[in-house]
Order: C-alpha cells, then structure tokens, then sequence
C-alpha cells in the first residue's frame, strides 16, 4: 500500500483561525494531502440533524442540538447519531492515513465522550495534536466579522477544548499568522518530534 499519511489535529475554539492555519499547512505537505474537519461534516447533514433549542431545554435529540440563551449560543448537546457522525469523522481520517493521504482537521474537540472516540479511532496512527490558542477578545472579534458563526461560540467552547491538556504542540493564533503557525507545525514534522499526545491519552482510558 505504500506509505502510511500523516494526521494532523487542529484544536482550538470556534473562530480560533484553525480553518486558515490548515489552508496555510496543506502546501507544506507531500502530495496528496487533504484539509478537512468538523465544520465540513456537519454542513452536509440533513435538515433537522442540528436542532435549535432554548438553553433550558431539557430536549434530547438524536444529532445535535444547539443551545441558546440572551447572548448567543451557551451549549451544544450531542445525541446518539452525533457521537456516530463524529466517530465516523475520525474513522474517515483514519481509512485516508491507511491509504497514503495526508490529513489536517480542523477540529472542536470540547466533549470528553468525543475525544475517547478520537483517540480510541487515531491513536494507532499517531497523529500530531496541536492545541490552537487564542486569545478570547481576538477570537471574539472574529466571529463577528466573519458572520457565519453564531455569537457566544467562541466564549462558550474555549473553556472546554483545552480541559485535557494534552497537546504536541501548542501554538498561539492570536499573535501568529496562518502562515507562520503553518510554518512552525510544518518544521515539527519534518524535525521529526514524536508525537505522543494521543497515545498519552490512549493511556487515561486504559482499565487499571
């Protein structure tokens, strides 16, 4: 089959830059290479799949539901089809590896039962997790200028995405550029650093 490809993990909150820094890697990287990542999954799911509901809702639905309060988005709670889509997402990652591609996610990884699934699925390919920093007022004013984004997103997954503290490398979008993180997670690799995040939390899950 020939070379196994390389996985790269973008984590960081909404509206971090994660999507630009991925564009700005995908040149630095052997042919083929791919940038995918969560926002691409979920905007091709059927309608009703995400579900708006009010943040004292005590709705369970079976994809997502988006929460919102006064201000803006205040959670997302995940049922039984989006913990599949999601695993699916990173068994999707894998299969491309296996098969000689090279990979960038771009990712939100805020749901302790999501990064199980991630690493249960990954850690076998040994991907370079990468903690995306930002500063929240940066990450903030980027949500409102893009538009696309609903408001409190950034505020509400920052708190969560970093919880394990477990990264290869970590970088700072807010005073980097996308090419310059590129640059540095690019020079990583090729610099030949292990990359053992996900097999130190491989570890965590294991039965003592």
């Amino acid at each position: 089959m020939g070379e196994q490809g390389t996985i790269i993990i973008l984590n960081g909150t909404s509206s971090a830059g994660k999507s630009s820094i991925a564009r700005a890697l995908l040149p630095h990287l052997p042919i083929p290479a791919i940038h995918s990542g969560i926002d691409h999954f979920l905007e091709r799911t059927p309608p009703g799949f995400i579900t708006v509901l009010p943040a004292d809702s005590p709705a369970r639905v079976p994809g997502l539901a988006a929460l919102f309060g006064p201000e803006g988005l205040v959670g997302v709670r995940i049922g039984p089809m989006g913990y599949r889509l999601l695993a699916g997402m990173y068994r999707a990652a894998a299969t491309l590896a296996a098969a000689g591609v090279h990979i960038v996610i771009d990712d939100v990884i805020y749901d302790p039962e999501v990064l199980r699934s991630a690493v249960t699925i990954l850690a076998p390919y040994a991907p370079l997790f990468v903690g995306v920093r930002c500063a929240l007022p940066v990450a903030e004013a980027r949500e409102r200028a893009r538009g696309d984004r609903a408001p409190g997103g950034a505020r509400m997954f920052a708190p969560l995405v970093n919880t394990h503290e477990c990264y290869d490398l970590e970088i700072d979008s807010s005073t980097a550029t996308p090419e310059e993180s590129a640059a540095r997670i690019a020079a990583f690799l090729t610099a030949g650093h292990p990359r053992i995040a996900f097999a130190t939390l491989a570890a965590r899950y294991e039965p003592e």
